[in-house]
């Protein structure tokens, strides 16, 4: 799905393999011009994946958003808390009008 340009959501326990899947996805979009945001539960594992993915992809490519910092802002690959991609999940329904408040 990943590789035919579709999007997904993944969801398993520790150890299943989630980091190829996402890492896998980031390279695809990234061969093909596109954005990519990685997502990870807590703030300390955020910053570890920051600091993997700018060796990986570059770090003019990489920036990082989490509750109290926001780094290289407009990357093309953010990682992310799965809180603030929550509220901007969030804040964009709202602007779209889609909002179940």
């Amino acid at each position: 799905e990943i590789l035919a340009g579709n999007n997904v959501l993944v969801s398993a326990p520790t150890g299943a393999g989630k980091t190829v899947v996402g890492e896998m996805a980031l390279w695809s979009a990234f061969e093909r011009g596109l954005n990519g945001i990685y997502t990870t539960p807590l703030k300390a594992l955020s910053n570890q994946k920051f600091v993997e993915l700018r060796k990986i992809f570059g770090p003019e490519n990489v920036g990082l958003a989490t509750g109290d910092m926001s780094i290289n802002r407009g990357a093309r690959i953010t990682v992310m808390t799965t809180e603030v991609y929550r509220n901007m999940a969030w804040r964009a329904s709202a602007t779209n009008g889609t909002s179940e408040d």
